[in-house]
């Protein structure tokens, strides 16, 4: 056998295994993406429920954490969605996090905003304070997928990855 042969060979066999690895990669981010996703999900509907259970008997209490759970669930699904979004180089990363950031707190502190200017019956039943009780619970989750996603997401076994 020819050594340029050899050498065909041996290119095509890496990029097959190239591919495989990379869409290996691809379903587990995704599965993590889901998996961060109801994990938001769920402390989104304790806070909601802990909410509901210790408003007491405080007049259109169940509007007011819809509400704020509403916002935030957007805010905080969108800026997951957004920062598990793959990137293929350092502007579309940094873009990325930007953008994931921007949606995690746009979206409640324009709410909070226009609570704060006039709100009306939903700042009265305290839909304010859920907000930013929600939000800081999502935002605790979110960091805490994102440390234990990205020592899932490497796949490095302790050995050191190489630029």
């Amino acid at each position: 056998m020819k050594p340029d042969k050899v050498n065909e060979d041996s290119v095509k066999e890496s990029k097959l295994n190239e591919a495989t690895l990379n869409a290996a990669r691809r379903r587990a981010e995704l599965r993590w993406t889901l998996w961060g996703t109801a994990a938001l999900a769920v402390v989104l509907a304790g806070g909601s429920s802990l909410a509901l259970a210790t408003g007491g008997k405080e007049p259109r209490l169940g509007e007011a954490v819809g509400f704020a759970a509403a916002v935030c669930l957007f805010g905080a699904f969108g800026g997951w969605i957004v920062a598990r979004w793959p990137a293929h180089n350092p502007a579309i990363a940094v873009a990325k996090g930007l953008g994931a950031v921007t949606l995690r707190i746009f979206l409640p502190l324009v709410a909070l905003g226009w609570l704060q200017s006039g709100g009306g019956w939903l700042r009265a039943a305290g839909a304010d304070r859920f907000l930013l009780f929600f939000y800081l619970a999502l935002l605790a989750t979110d960091i805490v997928l994102h440390i234990i996603g990205s020592r899932n997401s490497l796949g490095s076994s302790g050995e050191k990855m190489a630029n």
